[in-house]
């Protein structure tokens, strides 16, 4: 298998963790909208039967 031969390297490693890394407006963002625990429960929403 190819894969068995993939290492990665310390450099590797920390491009990944800053691309991976959310910036201060996603952050923000994030903040800002409620929990998924905290949205009222509505599982027919946008659905109509008749």
């Amino acid at each position: 298998m190819a894969l068995q031969s993939l290492q990665i390297t310390a450099v590797v490693a920390m491009r990944a963790r800053d691309v991976s890394r959310p910036s201060k407006e996603q952050l923000e963002a994030a903040d800002r909208r409620p929990l998924r625990d905290e949205m009222p429960r509505n599982p027919r929403k946008g659905r109509q039967n008749g």
